[in-house]
């Protein structure tokens, strides 16, 4: 009897203690499987500033990378170039103050995009540790005191946009999704969170759509019952936790930069790629007949197209909203070596012909999409429930509000869709122009939607739009904010913020 107590009361203890983790939990990319959501109920204020609702205001390293919590601690990445100093930074987020760092010094600094940073994985934690990507190493595993528990080294991703994913915790397991590269090198990867040994890899679905080494995918993995989901290059796929073999996967024209989510069975994906975004279409696709590009551009009435009789502003795609950001535009003379198959420096009517063949391939109608989580085998578009193709973001992941799906896109724009039926409430700019990167979060009845020029708008979630506030900060804004019980915490790339009720 008196064994049966001590046992039932140790059990209390720890279940209680393991409640009170979770009560303030934020472990990974956009908190728990990546809703976006806190776990518990949360009421972070819904008007703040610079000179309201501030709790606190920290000046720190360079980094994109979103701040995760577990317990008092905030934990974050940072990068010191000029040192090739990476570092992971353990705060007291009652205060901001530093209870200790971490760095670490590769060869050589993975690469960045000129908006980002080497510093743009998110951390992931648990109770036993905090578990660091990093492009130009490994993953590096650190205990909640700042002590390195092992390292597991992987190959350096040569790209010089770097490797912006995260890693997440699935049961046991360490998982990062690994897609870059060429086909045969491709993986999603699972380590022993206690001791980084690989437990298995597996090559990810052959890239149809896309030529090897062209993009990298960026999305976070998220959990489903035993799936791993994984938006990819070129798909949409499910593996095994325990050995990572493959479930289910749909080919499809996607590059792979958001992140999924999961509710109730279902996923929710918002498919992109720079060539089927209809407002971002340029000009190119009005000339599938090589005898109009004769007609508007040949200047020496040879018959062909030289790079000299290109206009700059003949577009394939571009963004136009980021139209600033590296590779955001897709002019047809940066294509022309690509379009000139024979590099004779003149391109004829079969090289144009098949290359316009090539690139309408991409055109097609992708979207937000929902999508039966219990599949398998390859499956084709039909298993769709249901796709909406309204103001679809490229790299903001999707978020479920009560009946709602709200998404973000860049010059502000927000759209709810209904979650059962794919229906449309409203798309409408709600935000400030430019770029928007960071995820959306949500509490208590609203949505944190921060855009890359340093503006926070907060809305409220409903099936209509309507803005409760517009918060300027300093700096830019690439992280996606975190929300822990009635504090927010939001990081640009100046400052960390920390604002509470």
């Amino acid at each position: 009897m008196k064994r049966s107590l001590l046992v039932l009361l140790t059990f209390g203890v720890f279940f209680s203690t393991y409640l009170k983790a979770q009560e303030i939990d934020w472990s990974q990319f956009r908190g728990q499987n990546g809703c976006g959501h806190p776990i518990e109920e949360a009421s972070p204020p819904v008007e703040f500033g610079e000179d309201n609702k501030i709790i606190w205001k920290l000046e720190i390293p360079e980094g994109i990378s979103s701040p995760i919590i577990w317990e008092d601690h905030l934990y974050i990445t940072a990068c010191i170039e000029d040192k090739n100093e990476m570092q992971l930074l353990c705060l007291n987020r009652n205060n901001g103050a530093t209870v200790w760092t971490q760095s670490f010094f590769p060869e050589k600094l993975e690469g960045a995009h000129t908006i980002s940073s080497p510093a743009q994985s998110t951390p992931v934690l648990d109770n036993e540790g905090i578990y660091v990507y990093y492009a130009s190493y490994g993953v590096i595993c650190y205990d909640h005191q700042g002590n390195v528990k092992w390292k597991s080294p992987l190959p350096r991703v040569s790209h010089g946009w770097g490797h912006a994913t995260s890693p997440v915790i699935m049961k046991d397991k360490v998982i990062l999704n690994l897609d870059y590269g060429g086909d045969d090198s491709r993986n999603l990867i699972a380590l022993n969170k206690d001791n980084g040994e690989v437990v298995w890899k597996t090559l990810t679905q052959k890239v149809t759509y896309f030529k090897d080494a062209m993009f990298l995918g960026y999305s976070t993995p998220v959990c489903h019952k035993n799936q791993i989901i994984v938006h990819r290059i070129g798909g949409v796929a499910s593996y095994s936790i325990e050995d990572g073999s493959p479930i289910w996967w749909m080919p499809i024209v996607t590059t792979g930069t958001s992140s999924p989510i999961v509710v109730d069975s279902v996923i929710y994906i918002a498919l992109w790629n720079h060539f089927s975004d209809r407002e971002n279409k340029g000009t190119y696709f009005d000339y599938k007949d090589f005898s109009k590009v004769i007609r508007d551009f040949d200047k020496d009435d040879d018959h062909l197209l030289s790079i000299d009789e290109v206009p700059e502003d003949f577009m394939i795609a571009s963004r136009i909203e980021v139209a600033e950001y590296e590779g955001a535009t897709h002019p047809v003379s940066q294509w022309f070596g690509f379009i000139d198959n024979d590099k004779n420096h003149e391109v004829d009517s079969l090289e144009w012909g098949n290359t316009f063949d090539y690139f309408s391939s991409y055109v097609l109608d992708l979207g937000l999409i929902a999508l039966e989580a219990e599949n398998q085998g390859e499956i084709s578009i039909d298993k769709i429930v249901w796709l909406q193709s309204e103001k679809i973001p490229e790299v903001p992941s999707p978020i479920a509000v009560n009946g709602f799906i709200y998404t973000v896109k860049d010059g502000g724009w927000v759209s709810c869709i209904d979650r059962e039926t794919g229906n449309l409430y409203y798309s409408e700019k709600l935000g400030t122009t430019g770029g928007y990167l960071a995820s959306p979060v949500a509490a208590n009845g609203h949505l944190y939607i921060a855009g890359h020029r340093g503006i926070v708008h907060v809305i409220k979630a409903s099936n209509t739009p309507e803005v409760v506030s517009e918060i300027r900060l300093e700096g830019k804004i690439l992280a996606t904010p975190a929300i822990v019980g009635n504090n927010l915490y939001i990081r640009t790339t100046d400052y960390l913020y920390a604002f509470g009720q």
